[in-house]
């Protein structure tokens, strides 16, 4: 009886703390990498001091329901804030960046900046392109100096969706990183060739927004 008592007020605190942090947002909703720096700190301390226990969840039910991602998931974020720190997440609220791509590039990455051409640009949302681009070209002078870097799409990514998911992303993550080269190089292109730039980036976007509807179609 004096044990149920004295676990009481752990209880609560336990509760309290989770709803604090789940209150900031209704959900996290989020893919790996595409969280902030907090947002990954937050979902380490619930994981590591048990604090999802006060929703009577385990940590994989608990990942599903308020984090609007599976476990798997979950566990890359926290293994992402480990291994990079909070600059990994500061850079992919900008541009998409795959893990195995940023350790290329993590040396031009740090206290808040990523380093170009002799240039430190701010991880802020104003310099968005001008990060994008960096990434880009950092991104090819790795890969021309280490080609066996880029990462694999391998036939086994077809058994699971999750794995699916992660091919989707790379490929995404690519396709992404070759518009913001040519986004930032958009200066040299003659005045049709900016048109058509536009052309296609209004084409992706307009499916992008076609496919993101049918998804919440589904979801009602």
């Amino acid at each position: 009886m004096r044990q149920s008592i004295s676990k009481r007020p752990v209880e609560l605190a336990g509760s309290f703390e989770l709803g604090t942090f789940l209150g900031q947002r209704k959900a996290f909703g989020l893919i790996a990498g595409r969280c902030s720096a907090a947002e990954a700190a937050a979902i380490r301390r619930i994981r590591e001091e048990r604090l999802y226990q006060a929703s009577k969840l385990n940590w994989d039910r608990f990942c599903q329901v308020h984090l609007g991602m599976s476990r798997a998931q979950a566990d890359r974020v926290i293994g992402y804030l480990e291994e990079f720190g909070p600059e990994y997440f500061e850079l992919t609220q900008l541009t998409r960046v795959p893990p195995e791509a940023y350790r290329a590039i993590a040396p031009s990455v740090k206290d808040g900046h990523i380093h170009w051409q002799s240039e430190a640009i701010a991880l802020l949302p104003e310099n968005s392109q001008k990060v994008a681009a960096a990434v880009a070209a950092l991104r090819e002078a790795a890969q021309a100096e280490a080609p066996s870097a880029e990462p694999k799409e391998t036939p086994a990514a077809a058994d699971s969706l999750d794995a699916r998911v992660e091919v989707l992303s790379q490929r995404t993550d690519r396709l992404v990183a070759e518009w913001a080269s040519l986004v930032g190089m958009r200066a040299a292109f003659p005045p049709a060739g900016r048109q058509t730039l536009k052309n296609l980036i209004a084409k992706g976007r307009l499916e992008m927004q076609r496919l993101e509807g049918q998804v919440w179609n589904q979801e009602r």
